[in-house]
């Protein structure tokens, strides 16, 4: 008799890839009567993974149309790796393979877009840094403050104009945008390309001393604290408390 991983190994290969795979001696019933109910059993877990895949892009669902959408969607579950994800992560690779299937930039931006506010939804709790945490702060303290970025900060550089499906962004000219959870709301923010810069040094600095100095090299010394203030009214900075 096989082991209870084996049979388990036997079943799931059997869901995934159909009645080639089907275990003969696992099931009282007869084959005919078995398949009939694995069947019933694996159109259950594809119409789930495809209902989870469109839940994770609702935007994206809603621009492309359902049928586009629900094409894409339908290619995408049947593949191997997605078969084994759980539904918490099936969406993870859909912006990657909708760039294999050269859909234009603006969709792929926007299914990254819609995957980094899932994972910022997601994230960790913490206190986001504020300017009242440092506004009393000399010189000194305030350089060697030490600072994290906030576990639901996400950053998505852009590769073509910003999807009509955003449009709460019209009209913005950016080159990324950074996806902040404050206050317990989700927010989008349009940044430039030195913002971007500054923000994805984040997860390198321990101090805004070290933040500062990143800043100095993109920006006049009059003007280097602008790009870390908008950082920080953000919520993408977090404390880092007992350092």
């Amino acid at each position: 008799m096989p082991s209870l991983a084996e049979g388990q190994s036997r079943f799931v290969a059997c869901l995934q890839k159909g009645p080639a795979h089907f275990p003969d001696d696992m099931f009282a019933e007869d084959k005919a009567r078995a398949l009939l109910g694995l069947k019933a059993h694996a159109n259950t877990i594809s119409h789930a993974r495809l209902v989870a895949l469109e839940d994770c892009y609702p935007r994206l669902h809603d621009h492309l149309g359902h049928e586009v959408f629900h094409s894409l969607s339908r290619a995408y579950v049947e593949q191997a790796s997605v078969m084994a994800s759980d539904l918490n992560q099936i969406g993870a690779a859909f912006p990657a393979f909708l760039e294999e299937r050269d859909r234009g930039g603006a969709d792929i931006d926007l299914a990254r877009i819609e995957w980094a506010w899932l994972e910022s939804y997601r994230s960790a709790e913490a206190h986001p840094l504020a300017l009242a945490d440092i506004a009393s702060l000399g010189e000194a303290d305030l350089l060697a403050f030490p600072v994290a970025a906030h576990p639901a900060m996400r950053l998505v550089a852009l590769t073509a104009p910003l999807s009509p499906a955003l449009p709460e962004l019209a009209g913005t000219d950016a080159r990324a945008l950074m996806i902040t959870r404050a206050e317990a709301q989700i927010l989008f923010h349009p940044l430039t390309a030195a913002q971007q810069a500054i923000a994805e040094k984040l997860p390198e600095c321990t101090t805004l001393g070290n933040l500062l100095a990143h800043a100095l090299e993109l920006e006049a010394e009059a003007t280097a604290m602008q790009p870390i203030i908008k950082l920080i009214q953000a919520g993408a900075l977090t404390p880092v408390e007992g350092s």
